[in-house]
């Protein structure tokens, strides 16, 4: 059921932060959304997308808009016991007016931090929004997928926020059948099975595929299919949806070719697996390395989280000509 939300997306990635929503919005092909400050946005949609954001950090049932704190007064709440969180985008009101606001609200008797049904979200930037948060509304830890909680994993795998929000900037349609290439320890793929997508993965290492099978394993994911295979010399007339995948790179990184043959094979290959139209979204360490793709590609989206002084990761969204 398409209904508002006001959503809190993580901090100090807005770049990310919007795309996220974009693509997402996009892919559920109905509702739309308005940002209100950085990090804050007001989505129409259904529930379920609001879930699938990968920089969720909270959100809640949009309640109603007021130029004043006072105007509570007259706005109705759902029974039962709540208590009242101000985030104030602007700086200006503190904690201390939560009490006041909840003395708007009619909140005698009915303030409760330890058990609450519900709390009252006011967030101030120029105007107050308010929302309700009941208690199905916790999303998902991604954190407990990050790397140290696998059974097999590599110190370099990828943040499983970062590796989600590849998955979704190719909104690619619901039950897809996705390929990582390059999969390692299939951070990007447990991310993609438990958005529901059909998942392959290929490794040129047999230790990663057999890590890899464990981690999917391990997270409750029994549809898959991992493969020892370097997909520079793959041969099949196998079609894919699309292609998600973190490029190899670094010493640490096996790789059967040369840079440059890595890159300019891996675009033919990648090509010839998927229609006109369909979408590979990938991570790459140096934009130059996208004039491999031109050829076969429209580059049609980066964006860049610098890591350290020596490495920034590009993710880029290519749609095959």
């Amino acid at each position: 059921m398409v209904r508002k939300f006001l959503v809190e997306q993580y901090g100090g990635i807005s770049d990310f932060s919007d795309e996220d929503v974009k693509s997402t919005i996009q892919l559920s092909g109905k509702g739309s959304f308005t940002k209100l400050e950085d990090e804050l946005f007001l989505i129409e949609t259904d529930e379920k997308w609001i879930r699938n954001l990968s920089f969720l950090k909270r959100y809640s049932r949009y309640i109603c808009c007021l130029r004043d704190l006072e105007e509570l007064n007259g706005i109705t709440i759902p029974d039962g016991k709540f208590y009242v969180r101000i985030i104030d985008i602007e700086g200006c009101h503190g904690t201390e007016y939560e009490r006041v606001a909840g003395q708007y609200l009619r909140g005698k008797g009915r303030i409760s931090f330890e058990k609450p049904d519900f709390v009252v979200f006011l967030y101030h930037a120029n105007f107050w929004y308010v929302g309700v948060h009941e208690l199905h509304m916790k999303p998902q830890d991604p954190n407990s997928r990050r790397a140290p909680m696998r059974p097999y994993f590599t110190p370099v795998s990828m943040d499983p926020k970062y590796a989600s929000f590849l998955i979704n900037m190719g909104y690619f349609p619901e039950g897809a059948k996705l390929l990582d290439p390059f999969c390692g320890s299939s951070g990007i793929l447990i991310e993609a099975a438990l958005k529901g997508y059909s998942i392959t993965g290929f490794d040129v290492v047999n230790e990663m595929v057999v890590g890899s099978r464990v981690n999917l394993r391990f997270f409750g994911i029994k549809d898959f299919d991992i493969r020892k295979q370097d997909f520079i010399n793959y041969e099949s007339r196998e079609k894919f949806d699309g292609i998600v995948t973190d490029f190899p790179y670094g010493r640490s990184s096996k790789m059967t070719q040369g840079r440059n043959d890595l890159y300019s094979l891996g675009a033919l290959k990648m090509s010839e697996i998927l229609n006109p139209g369909s979408r590979a979204c990938i991570v790459t360490d140096n934009e130059q390395n996208l004039d491999y793709f031109k050829e076969y590609f429209v580059v049609d989206k980066i964006l860049r989280q610098r890591i350290h002084r020596s490495l920034t990761r590009h993710f880029v969204r290519l749609i095959r000509k």
